[in-house]
């Protein structure tokens, strides 16, 4: 279904009709209601699933389980730490180690940029991905093993449906009931997508008792946004191989290339500018539109707005002989963006780095719907 419909009716087993989330509802309810029929018999019940319902009569019949969701105590219970990591798989990571011809060391920080960051209360103990961890160890692969084994369609719908840009959730604090709880009266993506393990906490904020929830690590970022990038360009685009395209001519700097790739890409979106006559809405596309964009380049070391002394540098994609600072403008021109780059100082923090400095002033007009001005720049170090 294209599109999420709450009161989709249903006929149960005695033909009376309703809606899908009242039969669902009852359901439940019905199975529940055996654990309290069943409780002097029971010593140890722990319930898991992807969402906790709030404002929902689903436990009726049954006494309230305690919600263990952030608890402290059980932060850990569902994963694997890192010390747990290092000590029961110490001799698989030394094999993974081998086949790759690096260090241990090194190993172990590739799986935690692949696996680890999950975290489930204020504790902020880093929890690694246990399916992916042990799919790796086992295959001696690092392949993006737990997004592999479900596409998050309905996420990605539900996200259009409500109007939402995953840009928008991410990086951003949060009351814990805005994530926690499963509202069926009100269609919001974030919960979802948290309590699915797309989003995680990444901060707290104790005395206001807010959040910051972002991807986990590169495995979801990476395969959260290829799905979002291959339904928002068109399928001819194909972003899995633009990706491939695009890398190759970063590493030879080649930028007439990127230009090109680029101007390719964005010819898929036109038709979403010119329908957006309401400034703020273009200005919402267009950062949508780039935030896909940096987040597909992150094969590399690939930073969005990237803080500085100076301010805050749109993009920075750093391969093994170039470093690319990237400054996207919309409506403006690309002399004005490689003008921020000099005058804001981005250069700066790469002035001992012995790789070759690109800067990268890329305009987009809305009226065209694509790239309108790609200007490229060898900073000398030191500069």
């Amino acid at each position: 279904l294209d599109v999420i419909d709450l009161d989709l009716q249903v006929t149960d087993s005695e033909g009376n009709r309703m809606r899908l989330e009242d039969y669902n509802r009852n359901l439940l309810k019905g199975f529940y209601s055996l654990f309290k029929d069943a409780d002097e018999d029971l010593q140890f019940v722990m319930l898991t699933g992807v969402t906790k319902f709030s404002q929902v009569s689903v436990f009726s019949g049954f006494n309230q389980p305690e919600d263990i969701s952030m608890s402290g105590d059980f932060e850990s219970l569902c994963g694997i730490t890192k010390d747990e990591l290092l000590s029961v798989f110490d001799e698989p990571i030394h094999e993974l180690a081998d086949k790759f011809k690096i260090s241990y060391g090194e190993a172990v920080e590739r799986l935690k940029k692949k696996y680890d960051g999950y975290h489930f209360g204020e504790e902020m103990i880093d929890i690694f991905n246990p399916f992916s961890i042990l799919n790796c160890l086992k295959s001696k692969r690092m392949h993006n093993f737990w997004f592999a084994s479900g596409t998050p369609t309905y996420l990605v719908r539900l996200l259009a449906h409500s109007n939402e840009n995953i840009n928008e959730l991410v990086g951003r604090y949060y009351d814990a009931s805005l994530f926690i709880d499963y509202k069926a009266d009100v269609e919001k993506p974030l919960p979802m997508i948290y309590q699915s393990g797309y989003l995680t906490i990444k901060d707290c904020n104790i005395d206001r008792n807010t959040y910051c929830l972002d991807f986990p690590n590169e495995e979801v970022r990476n395969g959260f946004i290829e799905t979002l990038a291959s339904r928002y360009f068109s399928e001819s685009s194909r972003p899995k191989s633009w990706v491939n395209d695009v890398t190759d001519a970063l590493e030879k700097g080649d930028t007439t290339r990127v230009e090109k790739l680029m101007t390719s890409l964005l010819s898929s979106v036109t038709y979403r500018f010119q329908r957006k006559q309401d400034p703020m809405e273009c200005e919402r596309y267009f950062q949508y539109t780039f935030y896909l964009i940096v987040k597909m380049l992150a094969f590399y070391s690939t930073v969005a707005e990237k803080e500085t002394s100076e301010g805050r540098i749109d993009c920075v994609v750093e391969c093994p002989g170039y470093v690319y600072i990237i400054e996207f403008k919309l409506n403006g021109s690309a002399e004005a963006a490689l003008q921020q780059i000099e005058e804001k100082g981005y250069a700066k923090p790469y002035a001992a780095d012995n790789r070759k400095l690109i800067a990268l002033g890329i305009n987009f007009s809305s009226e065209k719907g694509t790239i309108d001005g790609f200007l490229p720049k060898e900073i000398l170090h030191g500069k």
